[in-house]
């Protein structure tokens, strides 16, 4: 499924949010290892205007990427839309919920 990601050059890609709190991959990701996706830019953007009414859509990006999932886009789904340079710490906290089998 294509859809659109918001990021931002210093933040990273925009996560989602919980209590009224915005989660950036490169700030905190609080242990979220997926990305909250838009239909298209258009919806991103008047999403962004509900932040703050000082807040410029402007200042984002918005990327396409072909999301597993119709609400969210796996960290695969990220990288595969280059920008694995934009996950952060999202990668780390990815590899906190694999379950290990064996021993090396």
């Amino acid at each position: 499924m294509t859809s659109y990601v918001i990021t931002h050059d210093e933040w990273g890609i925009y996560l989602g949010s919980c209590m009224g709190l915005g989660f950036w991959s490169r700030l905190d990701p609080a242990g979220q290892i997926e990305a909250v996706v838009f239909e298209d830019p258009a919806t991103a953007r008047a999403y962004i205007r509900m932040w703050d009414e000082n807040n410029d859509p402007t200042d984002y990006r918005f990327v396409e990427v072909k999301a597993t999932y119709a609400k969210y886009a796996t960290l695969a789904d990220l990288k595969a839309a280059g920008l694995g340079h934009l996950v952060g710490e999202m990668e780390k906290s990815g590899l906190e919920f694999i379950d290990v089998v064996g021993s090396a």
